[in-house]
């Protein structure tokens, strides 16, 4: 038996972790849903503004209609609550993007959190680590942070 299938591993932008029938597959767009919704709820809610924000920029960068969007959103909450292990998915699915990439996802995280114009310590300290998760310094989180504050 090959026990290499039981490995993590990516198949284009998917990463598959198990084998066979019992495979789960995640993709960027898990990735993106997740953090989005993470990022969102750090202060403790979704607001109205924080919501339309997800929906759209899932909608526009992956081409989908409103509803996939929340369908998407509706799984990233359940994988929060639910997923012992969703941090560590997460990180194995951000290894697969370019830096180019986990800026862009990076930057949606930003606008997600500034939605209300509110940055509360909480959503901060999601972001940062958001930006763990996504393997960037911490230099760079702050000065995103630090850049993009309400009045900065």
């Amino acid at each position: 038996m090959d026990s290499s299938t039981d490995q993590p591993r990516f198949e284009g932008a998917q990463l598959i972790l198990g084998a066979g029938e019992q495979a789960e597959v995640y993709d960027a767009r898990f990735l993106i849903s997740t953090l989005l919704v993470y990022v969102a709820k750090g202060d403790g809610n979704i607001s109205d503004l924080e919501s339309d924000t997800m929906i759209d920029l899932l909608s526009s960068t992956f081409d989908t209609r409103n509803s996939e969007a929340l369908a998407r959103l509706s799984s990233a909450i359940m994988a929060l609550v639910n997923d012992a292990d969703v941090v560590q998915k997460l990180q194995n699915i951000s290894r697969g993007l370019s830096a180019d990439e986990k800026d862009e996802v990076f930057a949606m995280l930003l606008e997600v959190a500034l939605a209300d114009e509110d940055l509360d310590s909480g959503e901060i300290k999601a972001i940062q680590l958001a930006g763990q998760i996504l393997g960037l310094s911490q230099d760079a989180v702050h000065s995103a942070l630090r850049s993009s504050s309400p009045g900065a």
